[in-house]
């Protein structure tokens, strides 16, 4: 089972789109998630091997059904229940994946193995991501941007989800006058292969830290920095900041590790010093005539002024676009671009509590974990700590959990912190 359980974590950046039918498009990786788990419970109850059902009792476990269980409760007030249905069932078709890492990632030797697939599939996708930004200077930014589309779009997203994208394009950026293609692999929008990259930057950094083989780490640590540079996704600077400024705190005090902690924060620089097209881009975040800067801050007002007239039960679950746009289908691309501010426009205060406390009470966890346990294992707290944080942080410039892709990448981060929590070391 574990063995299986490694080629879906291998496959999570590479799923394809299915076509059940014309108008539905389905993510294979949902499908396998619930065979996987399926296929556990029939075997679990032929054998009559069931795991310790204390492994569930734990925060992970009990935020995550709450929630499910809030966002089911919304339903009853949702202008559009097979809208919020859809979602629901959504949510049901990921959340398996927390409890298969919880039940199948038994020790410290399994949790190595399943960090270093995630690691070694992010190096990949990120070098097509590069590629895929390099290729307009041999072939033309035209010809580059609709092979894409014709090509991989349709396999990747699906046909119906494709022409979404491609009717609210997210590709191009302009950097200084200049049209460029902006890095997004073989995702959606460079909004969701950001989050991608920044939830497993931190796990690469602490590979390449304790790693015999450093050489493949730093490659694929250095691949992944830049392919998320290079998605000029403001929300995911921001996020890198923060999250590099307290991974080098934390091996300060608790590695000792300065050189490590000096180079990460030297590494900022490149968001700051001027005259770069990183570094222009990072500063416009912070230009209030920008037109995306203005779009986003009249999205988030909305969105609060929604929140505050549905205070405790929300719209409804999938019902906030229809307050926006209400002639938009459901794959409508209308968000408060703000996770926080749709959990609570569409649920209420308790679910957005409910998830403060998921990622608040994990990170609290793994930071009291971090002071009790040995080298190399503290490396993998701290990488898990860098993960919610860079989630966290960017959570607060894009809505994110309806991405099956990062979804269940942070099933997996949550499964982990839960192993970690009650592995012995």
């Amino acid at each position: 089972m574990f063995k299986w359980f490694l080629l879906l974590v291998a496959y999570l950046p590479f799923q394809i789109a299915l076509n059940p039918r014309p108008d539905v498009d389905l993510a294979s990786l949902r499908l396998f998630i619930v065979l996987l788990f399926g296929f556990w419970l029939i075997r679990s109850l032929i054998i009559k091997n069931w795991p310790n059902w204390l492994y569930f009792k734990n925060l992970q476990a009990i935020s995550l059904l709450l929630f499910l269980t809030l966002a089911f409760l919304s339903l009853f007030g949702a202008e559009n229940i097979s809208w919020g249905l859809r979602k629901l069932v959504f949510f049901l078709s990921i959340y398996p994946f927390y409890l298969l890492t919880v039940i199948l990632v038994g020790s410290w030797a399994k949790i190595k193995k399943v960090v270093d697939v995630l690691i070694k599939g992010a190096g990949l996708v990120a070098l097509i991501g590069l590629g895929q930004f390099l290729a307009p200077l041999i072939f033309g930014l035209e010809r580059v941007y609709q092979w894409w589309a014709d090509y991989l779009v349709p396999v990747f997203s699906g046909f119906n989800f494709g022409t979404l994208i491609l009717a609210y394009p997210s590709w191009l950026v302009n950097i200084n006058g200049q049209t460029v293609l902006r890095a997004f692999s073989l995702f959606a929008d460079p909004h969701m292969f950001s989050f991608y990259l920044g939830i497993l930057l931190p796990l690469g950094i602490a590979l390449f830290l304790k790693n015999s083989d450093r050489i493949l780490s730093f490659i694929i640590v250095c691949s992944l920095f830049t392919a998320l540079l290079l998605t000029f996704s403001r929300g995911a600077y921001l996020a890198v900041i923060v999250t590099f400024l307290i991974l080098a705190g934390l091996l300060w005090r608790y590695f000792q590790a300065k050189r490590a902690a000096c180079l990460l924060s030297l590494t900022l620089f490149i968001f700051i010093i001027p005259g770069t097209p990183i570094a222009d881009r990072f500063y416009s975040s912070f230009d209030l005539t920008d037109g995306s800067n203005i779009g986003r801050l009249e999205m988030w007002q909305q969105a609060g002024q929604s929140s505050l007239k549905n205070f405790w039960q929300g719209l409804g679950l999938g019902s906030y676009s229809l307050l926006v746009e209400p002639g938009l289908g459901y794959r409508s691309p209308v968000t408060a671009h703000n996770l926080y501010l749709d959990i609570f426009s569409e649920m209420g205060v308790f679910a957005l509590i409910i998830w403060l406390v998921l990622i608040l009470g994990t990170l609290g966890q793994l930071f009291r974990k971090l002071g009790r346990l040995d080298q190399p294992e503290k490396y993998l707290c701290l990488a898990l700590i860098g993960s919610l944080v860079y989630l966290a942080v960017h959570s607060f410039f894009e809505t994110s959990i309806y991405n099956p892709i990062i979804l269940a990448l942070l099933m997996i981060i949550l499964g982990l912190s839960t192993a970690i929590s009650r592995i012995r070391p």
